[in-house]
């Protein structure tokens, strides 16, 4: 994660970070930072779990014998053919 120093200077794994330098840091470290100096840096980039995976791909519904389901072209609104509509 990308953060900004707001304070003169600080040690961080990445070496002697000064004040408006942006370092990519660990979350850990992050975290650790927060905890003991909150006012020190600005997180500038917040990476969840989530926004680093893929895109999960839509599911195909099926029916009871295993085949694929198609669309009910009189429900516009709703996609009969993907498990989540």
């Amino acid at each position: 994660m990308k953060v900004q120093v707001k304070i003169r200077s600080m040690s961080t794994s990445q070496g002697i970070a000064k004040n408006g330098d942006v370092v990519d840091l660990p979350e850990e470290e992050i975290r650790k930072m927060i905890a003991f100096r909150p006012h020190a840096i600005e997180v500038l980039e917040a990476e969840s779990e989530q926004e680093k995976k893929a895109p999960a791909k839509k599911k195909r519904a099926r029916n009871a014998d295993g085949t694929l389901k198609g669309d009910d072209p009189s429900t516009p609104d709703v996609n009969e053919a993907y498990e989540d509509g």
